[in-house]
């Protein structure tokens, strides 16, 4: 490892850390021995005392254990904190300790740390000890340089000593990195699931606010792997650095206090560069992760709703926030190179005339026979690689810091005190009977406390009734459920179950006994039986089948190769939304609570499907108290109750016919919905196509989970094999000739800086024997001035290296990812159907793989260059001085390499990717923070942790097989490190006493070699690490060379052609291409005039969606075409031709930003004005314009701050800014009613992926027994 290169940092953050160690010593003091801070520490959430377990857990035990650890450091939860106050203790988090990373330690844990101490500080003290001996050898040449004989026999008695040291070595890193490496999984894997249990016991408003499912993710995956390294390896490798460091201290003291105490003067001046340093990089890694934070987010977001994207043209939007995120981390970066250059310059400028004034010190106190020169010699270099030894240390340093950053990202989750928490203990009822009573309720979401929600909300409803709510959307009618099953408390009011206020029963026991059917259904990964059981886990395979009959799953289900062992994939994604859905409502059946809440429950059914859940719902329902929300009047019609809900006010209420005869409001919304046949509000005729899809399943998702490991078509197999060669040239990505020279000036400044080690090596041994010469005060006094010198070009040749180095890596980063995110927004849909091209995969490629492209230019080119320098000048001078020594001290180099080798690991980590160990409970916590209201409403905290305790057995016993191996291993390079020492001492002895080379040239001929023997080994290390870097880049040059099969800009259009609408489907047959077995459009043809109103209609799976896909050529048909006016799509330009298509997804799909910013997504130089007109348009802007920020109004990840109403009619208003000739609405009401559709010109009917039926509503419907006829009497529209 290149010391010269090392961060300094450590000059200055080693004082705080010897303070962070000394309070985990006094913290793991018997409780009795410090009960004053004990006490004190006690005061606050997070306990520091160290648990006493009573010995050494086992197995499954060292995982369970967390749980008493846990309860001895939280406070009890059973008083529900003031939900005003702080979630947090702020004062502790911001500051936490870095001892408090170790608070979840049992006593085995202590011991082993303990022991890995012992080792580490036995390592550390190896290397000052055999600077000792060495100048025990200088004196033993020095005091007997005229006797040959007496020079032998004093060596001889020397290197006995140097052998015993490296013995000793052995048994040192065997349980330095075995007892830390396996302390510190047992450790995290507790964290993690503290970690997890506190993010499982938060309330709604939490994950509304700031922990999102991404801040889970990261909690639980980077967070724990840098607290991990930090408390395990880094911290005993640091142990060893800085025992290095104090024994290397004392040993400079004992051997000459004069030299020693020279460093008194030179360390304020190191720290003071060390703190200006330390603090500009910190502020300047800050400002750069929020900037990458930045564009993580937009890649991620973009990539997660592509569909969109390609829909409204909004490649090139992307790809401009992409290039303003990365400009501004590029301008970051040159000062943050700048700062590095001359940092690290400066650095070696203050030691090398640091050491050139210590020598000549030396020299003088040598001259004054005040010391000797072996012990000068001792001092000198005991204190050059304990200051050596912090630099190693440097980057544990980084790692504690990012630790400490870590761990209170961490801590602020567990330490969170929820306003509502699932382990607080309340009243448990022998039964509830189902009476609700609200009382005066207000409210308003956490995210938006300024929008009040409920203004005054009463309402009673008598056990075993059925009360519906209806309002327009947005009105609270969702709040309300929430809180009933208190994922959230009113602000003010109460709410009472069989007069007990809900806030006094027991949380589990209350949400037990309320049953929740959401609108979007919520599937775990797992199978189809799994997901059913949640509702009672305790439930046999009759129960669980006689619910998906109830449900009307049980034939679908059936139907699948596996049936109910089925895998319905990670959210379901295996499955359509009306499968999901009615796995959902099966759930709900399964618990069979005494109250049911229903919200907009049968929303995504099909009109059959929904007519036999409806029937099932209605037998489910009885004896039971439930409250109904649902969009389309006719469902509720039969409610013993029916609530109008008006600006979070119960404004009406009564039973359906005294509403419809008493009530205006209600009467207005029971037309809108065309229950009436002569309803005669009509729209007027449009200029636009508007295609309207009827139950729609996104994206058409596959019926089975066949064929999930899919394979590239043979079409895409025409990639040519990517060589390493080819990617190292490539790599230097949109470089230009400036740039190209930049590199060859950095490479020749890095050479230079390379010659510092060899050129050290030689000089301090010559100075050593110097000193034992008469003229020794002039003559070092000239090495002094030479080493000054050195240090002087080195603040030059390490600015211009680094500086150039990070520059133009950077740069070649920035390039790479603009073009490869560029070139993966040209590929077709089925690109990202694939599972390697997933949205987290495709994001990490487009961010993480290409920062590779730095991390090779910046950092790995620039040290190799300076280690072939190093090598190249280091055995050329060795060969010269004494070419014996020379062969030898390459002999002996394997043990130099392997130790070093080693050492190098083991400064970086010996632990493996503890992300991938922990996929699975990656997978659940993701899954938990993603479902969270799904897991509250079905008690289903308990069955995730019992999965997490389960995925951490095998982590826990790979661990401790690691431990052992790598531990051997650390022993082994340590002692071999030593012997290679051993070695070349009994050598010299040898070739002195048979006169074959002198002690001076014997001794600075090794010496040479042995300091720059580690650049051997770094160079050995960095080289495959580079060759690994490139083929991580592999698949990013294959995703950015890869042809796309639907290509958006050929042909290129130089003329924009308004198309009229007229639209022709010939003879479609069409397979998606992840499901190449199922037929989705068989023969299907279909005319459609410019100016017409054609609404799809259908059961699930009948091909609806794909032909609005088709349309939008997200796939191309293998037979048949699709024609626009006549013309074939793939003959026009696809960017301007989606611009001219507008869509409206069943799903609606907003971005992170305003209001204003999702609604000119679709076009980005409308006025103002016409921001609003669509907006009043699509029914929002009276919304809009209550909230605080109006149209700026920031929406939330995906919209999670809006209602699914409000980002319906967001989408929708999106959709008419584009002013588009053919307007596309799948599912856009949210509702998949005929009622929608009857005014319709023509009305098509669908099954199978053909056309069965078409014609107007009104004669459709005389076809008594047609499928449109039927369809409209399921729906009970007579």
């Amino acid at each position: 490892m290149q010391f010269q290169q090392a961060d300094f940092i450590a000059s200055i953050a080693v004082i705080n850390i010897i303070k962070e160690y000394i309070y985990i010593c006094m913290y793991t003091l018997p409780a009795e021995t410090t009960s004053t801070k004990c006490n004190t520490v006690e005061k606050t959430p997070l306990k520091i005392k160290a648990p006493h377990s009573g010995g050494r857990a086992g197995g499954m035990q060292e995982v369970v254990d967390d749980q008493q650890i846990q309860k001895k450091r939280e406070h009890s939860h059973d008083a529900r904190p003031d939900p005003t106050t702080a979630a947090t203790d702020e004062n502790i988090i911001s500051g936490l300790a870095f001892r408090q990373l170790l608070s979840y330690a049992d006593a085995w844990d202590w011991v082993m740390m303990v022991t890995g101490t012992l080792g580490s500080i036995i390592h550390g003290l190896a290397q000052p000890i055999g600077y000792f001996l060495l100048g025990r050898a200088l004196d033993a040449y020095g005091n007997n340089i005229s006797d040959t004989d007496a020079m032998v026999k004093a060596l001889k008695q020397v290197v006995p000593y140097v052998w015993y040291m490296a013995i000793a070595t052995f048994p040192a890193g065997v349980v330095e990195t075995g007892c830390w490496m396996h302390a510190s999984q047992r450790q995290v894997s507790r964290l993690r699931l503290a970690f997890l249990r506190a993010v499982l016991r938060q309330e709604m408003g939490a994950f509304d606010t700031d922990l999102s499912s991404a801040k889970v993710i990261t909690g639980i995956t980077d967070h724990m792997c840098i607290i991990q390294d930090a408390i395990g390896e880094k911290l005993g490798h640091f142990l060893s650095c800085l025992a290095t460091f104090v024994s290397g201290v004392l040993v400079a003291f004992i051997s000459c206090w004069e030299v020693s105490l020279l460093t008194l003067f030179v360390v304020p001046l190191i720290l003071f560069i060390g703190a200006n340093y330390t603090k500009k990089m910190n502020s300047i890694s800050a400002t750069k992760l929020t900037y990458l934070s930045e564009a993580t987010s937009l890649v991620e977001q973009t990539i997660s709703q592509i569909k969109t994207v390609y829909a409204f043209v909004g490649e090139n939007r992307a790809t401009k926030l992409l290039s303003k995120c990365l400009e501004k981390q590029l301008i970051l970066s040159k000062q943050e190179a700048l700062i590095k250059g001359a940092g690290t310059g400066m650095f070696q400028t203050v030691t090398f005339t640091s050491w050139a004034l210590i020598v000549w010190v030396g020299a003088v106190v040598v001259v004054n026979k005040r010391s000797t020169g072996g012990d000068v010699i001792a001092a000198v270099m005991s204190i050059l690689f304990g200051a050596i030894s912090l630099t190693y240390a440097a980057p544990d340093m980084q790692i504690f810091n990012q630790a400490k950053a870590a761990g209170k990202e961490v801590f602020q989750v567990i330490q969170r005190k929820s306003a509502i928490n699932s382990d607080s203990k309340g009243k448990i009822l022998e039964a509830i009977d189902g009476n609700i009573d609200l009382r005066n309720i207000y409210f308003a979401y956490p995210s938006r406390q300024e929008k009040v929600i409920l203004q005054g909300f009463s309402f009673s409803i008598p056990a075993g009734k059925v009360v519906a709510l209806v309002g327009s959307s947005g009105c609270g009618k969702s709040t309300i459920i929430s809180l009933l099953a208190r994922f959230y408390d009113p602000e003010k009011g109460d709410i009472f179950i069989d007069n007990h206020n809900i806030k006094e029963l027991d949380l589990k026991f209350l949400r037990r006994n309320i049953g929740l059917v959401s609108q979007e259904p919520s599937l775990f990964a797992g199978t189809i039986k799994d997901n059913i059981k949640i509702g009672k886990m305790d439930a046999d395979d009759e129960e669980i089948q006689h619910a998906a009959l109830l449900a009307n799953a049980d034939s679908f289900i059936c139907q699948l190769p596996d049936k109910y062992l089925t895998e319905v994939g990670q959210r379901g994604l295996q499955l359509s939304g009306g499968q999901k859905q009615r796995i959902a409502i099966a759930r709900a059946i399964l618990k069979n609570p005494p109250i049911l809440l229903l919200d907009e429950a049968t929303s995504a059914l099909d009109s059959e499907s929904e007519k036999l859940v409806q029937e099932a719902l209605d037998t489910a329902m009885k004896g039971r108290t439930v409250i109904l929300i649902a969009h389309r009047l006719s469902t509720i019609i039969n409610a013993d109750m029916i609530v109008v809900v008006e600006n979070g006010k119960v404004s009406e209420s009564g039973t359906h016919d005294y509403l419809l005869d008493t009530s205006k409001s209600y009467n207005n919304l029971f037309r809108m919905q065309n229950i009436y046949q002569e309803n005669s509000n009509e729209e007027t005729a449009s200029d636009k196509v508007q295609v309207s899809s009827q139950y729609l399943n996104h994206h058409e998702k596959p019926t089975s989970p066949l064929n999930r490991n899919l394979r590239d078509p043979p079409k895409e197999q025409e990639h040519k094999e990517i060589t390493t060669t080819t990617i190292f040239f490539r790599m230097w990505f949109g470089l230009n000739r400036k740039e190209i020279s930049n590199i060859c000036i950095a490479s020749f400044a890095a050479a230079f800086a390379g010659i510092s080690k060899p050129v050290f090596g030689y000089c301090i041994i010559t100075i050593g024997v110097t000193y034992y010469q008469t003229n020794a005060k002039r003559t070092v006094g000239w090495y002094s001035i030479f080493f000054s010198s050195i240090g002087i070009l080195s603040l030059f040749a390490h600015t211009v290296q680094h500086y150039l180095f990070g520059v133009v890596g950077e740069k070649a980063m920035t390039n790479l990812r603009q073009a490869l995110f560029t070139a993966t927004l040209r590929n077709e849909l089925a690109w990202y159907e694939k599972p390697e091209n997933s949205v987290g995969s495709l994001t990490s490629r487009i961010i993480n793989e290409t920062s590779t492209v730095k991390s090779i230019i910046a950092d790995r080119m620039s040290v190799i260059v300076q280690c072939i320098s190093s090598i190249l000048i280091a055995t050329i001078v060795s060969m010269k001085v004494n070419w014996r020594m020379g062969l030898v001290a390459w002999a002996v180099m394997p043990c130099h390499f392997i130790g070093g080798l080693v050492q190098a690991k083991s400064a970086r980590g010996f632990s493996s990717d503890t992300n991938a160990a922990h996929s699975e409970l990656v997978a659940l916590a993701s899954e938990s923070a993603t479902n969270i209201k799904t897991v509250a409403s079905f008690c289903h905290e308990d069955q995730i942790l019992k999965k997490a305790k389960l995925s951490l057995k095998t982590p826990l016993r790979k661990s401790r097989r690691e431990s052992a191996k790598y531990g051997i291993i650390q022993g082994v390079s340590i002692c071999l490190w030593n012997i290679a020492h051993a070695v070349a001492l009994w050598y010299t002895t040898y070739l002195v006493e048979r006169g074959q080379a002198s002690f001076e040239n014997g001794i600075r001929s090794y010496q040479i070699f042995s300091l720059t023997v580690p650049s051997i080994t770094e160079l050995w290390t960095l080289v495959p690490t580079v060759f690994s870097a490139i083929s991580i880049l592999t698949p990013v040059f294959e995703t950015f060379d890869r042809h796309t099969e639907i290509e958006p800009d050929k042909p290129a259009e130089t003329q924009f052609e308004r198309i009229k609408g007229d639209i022709e489907f010939k003879n479609i047959s069409f397979k998606y291409p992840s499901r190449q077995e199922m037929t989705v459009l068989d023969n299907f043809s279909l005319k459609i005039e410019a100016g017409t109103k054609v609404a799809l209609v259908g059961p699930s799976g009948a091909g609806k969606s794909s032909v609005l896909a088709l349309l939008l050529r997200f796939y191309d048909a293998k037979e048949g075409s699709v024609l626009v006016d006549g013309k074939s799509i793939k003959h026009y330009n696809l960017r301007l031709l989606r611009l001219q298509i507008g869509l409206v997804q069943q799903e609606p799909l907003l971005f992170s930003f305003s209001i204003r910013d999702n609604i000119c997504y679709g076009n980005q130089e409308a006025s103002e004005a016409e921001i609003i007109e669509v907006s009043r348009q699509a029914n929002i802007h009276e919304f809009i314009s209550t909230l605080p920020d109006g149209y700026h109004t920031v929406v939330g990840e995906k919209g999670c701050l809006l209602s699914g109403g409000q980002k319906q009619r967001i989408a929708i208003a999106r959709a008419l800014l584009k002013r588009p000739a053919v307007m596309l609405l799948d599912e856009a009401t949210i509702a998949h009613r005929l009622s929608t559709v009857m005014r319709s010109d023509i009305i098509v009917v669908m099954d199978r992926g053909q056309v069965v039926e078409i014609g107007p509503h009104s004669s459709l419907i005389t076809a008594p027994e047609g499928v449109y006829s039927k369809l409209y009497r399921l729906q009970g529209m007579k």
